[in-house]
């Protein structure tokens, strides 16, 4: 029985750098007017603060984001947030934000918090289920005034995505204009005549990457419309190999696990701009792992050189499903080295493979609350498989891949991920009496553990 060993290797240290935007719910068609209680005159600070709480919080606060015009700088929520604990809020506002009885004292505190901020106001919103049974973000804004609300109205988030949006934008956007200082660039525009002002608009659209996923503007930063997304992480992997129905005693099986890997990934999306459908959605993806440090013995024998590596090339089709779901289709090419480097004895005897495979699969990202699941299947067929199967008569290798994971938001465009990817490759010999190498078949899988961090642009 074949035993590997691992020496010590350099150990990456990696901090988990992630957070993405999170599409996750949707909204209905409705949507609302209303005439903006007036403000007070803008002060220095060109700030505000936009805070969600409650279920779907992530999508509902990006979504706002995506209309917050560009002259207003939105607060970290991570500082807003320890603003208002220190403000006296130390739990979740909830429904005592539409209680008539209690929310002039949350009210005060959200004010409170804001001005430690140095924000102009605070965009604040509870998404929850009313009376009807039907799902609603009910959003305040608070501004230093202690007199009328400019905002405190509900929109409904059960319908599609787009809906919401315009929804949300029809609330808050006669607001946001109404305090947003005017672009730096506002006055020489307006005096360059009707066609410079129409080209400007033009370059303005082009650099913000504005708009939602139907039309040609794509929205910055999203997973559904992203240009490109990278991915760097640390990767634990193990490998088992065994033969099923061994005949003779030069098979040799294999297994370790937990070895330290180097893997970094990435999608690009050219079209993602454009207004075709088909082109806009479809991307180039690479990926590349090694093990760092993998060695390999026999028993008490001396350590052998083992590299281990992943590389992945293909197409991506992504399309968007249901209210912030997102579906995959994929194809490529993915080749998979296992090789011990063994002297002359031993080398006719290790489980050596050099995969070439055609990779079909599809993938799913779903939102889970605050994060994300990410689900996928592949089917793998090789196109080459390497010395180990070379040894038998009519070897037949057929593989599958699973992948399962939680993607975690941290910051605006970059998002933490816990991934677990699978594949299995079994395979069946025609071996005849005689045959130096006797087995009906082997088993060969494939596992790693990755924790990564991405930013999606």
């Amino acid at each position: 029985m074949r035993k590997p060993t691992r020496t010590t290797t350099l150990f990456v240290s990696m901090s988990l750098c992630g957070r993405i935007l999170l599409g996750l719910s949707a909204a209905t068609a409705a949507t609302f007017a209303i005439e903006p209680v007036t403000l007070a005159a803008p002060k220095a600070s060109k700030s505000i603060v936009v805070h969600i709480e409650g279920p779907n919080a992530a999508a509902i606060r990006e979504d706002i984001l995506s209309f917050v015009p560009e002259t207003l700088e939105v607060v970290d929520r991570g500082d807003f947030s320890k603003a208002l604990k220190n403000a006296g809020q130390k739990n979740p506002v909830g429904d005592t934000l539409l209680s008539k009885a209690q929310r002039k004292k949350v009210l005060d505190r959200i004010r409170k918090a804001g001005k430690a901020v140095n924000a102009e106001g605070v965009i604040f919103g509870v998404s929850r289920t009313n009376r009807k049974k039907k799902k609603e973000v009910h959003l305040v804004y608070v501004d230093e005034n202690a007199g009328d609300l400019a905002v405190d109205d509900a929109v409904p988030t059960a319908g599609s995505r787009d809906d919401r949006k315009q929804a949300l934008e029809a609330l808050l956007g006669p607001t946001l204009a109404q305090i947003a200082p005017p672009p730096p660039e506002e006055e020489k525009a307006s005096e360059g005549g009707e066609g410079e002002e129409g080209d400007g608009e033009e370059k303005d659209g082009e650099e913000k990457d504005g708009g939602d996923d139907s039309g040609s503007k794509r929205k910055r930063n999203d997973i559904h419309s992203a240009l490109f997304s990278v991915e760097l992480g640390v990767e634990f992997v193990g490998r088992w190999f065994d033969y099923s129905d061994p005949r003779t005693n030069n098979l040799r099986p294999y297994s370790v696990f937990g070895q330290p890997a180097l893997s970094i990934a990435g999608e690009v999306y050219p079209l993602a701009s454009s207004d075709i459908p088909v082109l806009k959605g479809l991307g180039i993806t690479a990926g590349y792992a090694r093990a760092l440090g993998l060695n390999s013995a026999v028993g008490d024998g001396d350590p052998l050189a083992t590299t281990y590596q992943r590389i992945n090339l293909g197409l991506r089709q992504r399309l968007s499903i249901g209210e912030a779901s997102q579906l995959g289709i994929n194809a490529g090419l993915r080749f998979v080295t296992f090789d011990i480097e063994a002297p002359a004895a031993l080398a006719a005897t290790v489980p050596n493979v050099s995969y070439t495979l055609f990779r079909a699969g599809l993938d799913g990202r779903f939102p889970l609350g605050s994060v994300a699941l990410g689900l996928g299947a592949d089917y793998l067929l090789p196109l080459s498989s390497g010395p180990v199967y070379e040894r038998f008569k009519g070897p037949s290798v057929q593989g599958i891949g699973a992948t399962a994971g939680v993607m975690i938001p941290i910051a605006t465009g970059i998002e933490g991920r816990v991934l677990l990817e699978y594949a299995r490759f079994f395979s069946s010999f025609q071996p005849e009496q005689g045959d130096a190498y006797i087995a009906g078949g082997a088993i060969d899988q494939y596992l790693g553990l990755r924790l990564a961090g991405a930013y999606v642009h």
